[in-house]
């Protein structure tokens, strides 16, 4: 049976909006639900200590290329290494991004080198619409033999921490995988949820962290969900039940119910969808790190 290892950077206390908190409680609430029992959690942020299957670790903030050394000497510390060591698989996951709630169960007797979504999901958290789109690279929670994850890597999307988990995942991971046994996700059942938000700079923030509605720009947040293709509804039900707390959370934020997206969401055409983005990857940057 197989040991699963996530491995999330948590945004710091200080840049958290009530919105952002949120998410994290689902985020928090996904793990918990998992029936799987072998499963341990390392999180990067500001604290140290271990409570039950999550082992927190101090990660101070700074500039990116201080948070990458930062995060290079943390993964050498011996409680880091342990638990890599006697895990069979590692996901990275995001703390605003939902796991599927039966996906441990199901790969309990996993073999493979990669278990990834061929078709990415999205949730736009304006309107509690889940979309889907297929792209030719890999998203950046995927399953991975853990004997892989700290592969050195200087290829494409290299970072300065140097090994394969932390490069820039959609210019690096479907390279290394190409040839090896690698296995996509049910359309209907994927691997996690990204959830998508106008609280960061990239998507809309005006300034950060935002509290309200007030403080980010709607039209650029809808600019910014172009880039993910058309908005057309999916057929994703294993997420439901954490629909209704992340609409709660955003009646809070913008003071109004979740509405309908703009109609020209809807009709966007496969030509200028991949410039937008190139664009969008080259200032989000690597989403491994907290900005």
């Amino acid at each position: 049976m197989n040991k699963f290892l996530f491995i999330t950077h948590i945004t710091p206390k200080a840049k958290r909006s009530d919105f952002r908190q949120a998410l994290i409680d689902v985020y928090f609430s996904a793990l918990n639900s998992q029936s799987y029992p072998d499963w341990k959690v390392i999180i990067l942020g500001n604290e140290e200590k271990v409570e039950g299957k999550f082992n927190y670790f101090f990660l101070g903030d700074g500039t990116r290329e201080e948070k990458f050394q930062a995060t290079k000497k943390l993964l050498a510390r011996p409680e880091i290494k342990n638990l890599f060591a006697e895990s069979d698989y590692v996901i990275k996951l995001d703390d605003d991004d939902i796991i599927s709630p039966v996906l441990l169960a199901q790969l309990s007797d996993f073999n493979g080198d990669l278990y990834y979504d061929e078709f990415h999901t999205f949730l736009d958290s304006s309107s509690g619409i889940i979309t889907q789109q297929k792209r030719s690279w890999l998203a950046s929670t995927c399953v991975h033999k853990s004997k892989h994850v700290l592969t050195p890597w200087n290829g494409p999307g290299a970072s300065p921490v140097g090994n394969l988990l932390y490069t820039e995942h959609s210019k690096s991971w479907h390279l290394f995988y190409e040839s090896k046994d690698k296995v996509a996700a049910q359309k209907n059942n994927p691997v996690y949820l990204r959830v998508l938000s106008p609280t960061s700079i990239t998507s809309g923030a005006i300034d950060g962290p935002p509290k309200s509605i007030s403080d980010v720009s709607i039209d650029k947040y809808y600019d910014y969900l172009k880039s993910f293709g058309d908005w057309k509804a999916a057929d994703v039900k294993i997420f439901s039940s954490y629909l209704t707390p992340i609409s709660k959370a955003w009646g809070f934020f913008a003071g109004k119910e979740q509405e309908k997206l703009p109609m020209d969401l809807f009709e966007i055409k496969r030509n200028g969808i991949f410039d937008r983005l190139k664009s969008i990857f080259f200032v989000r940057g690597n989403r491994n790190l907290n900005e």
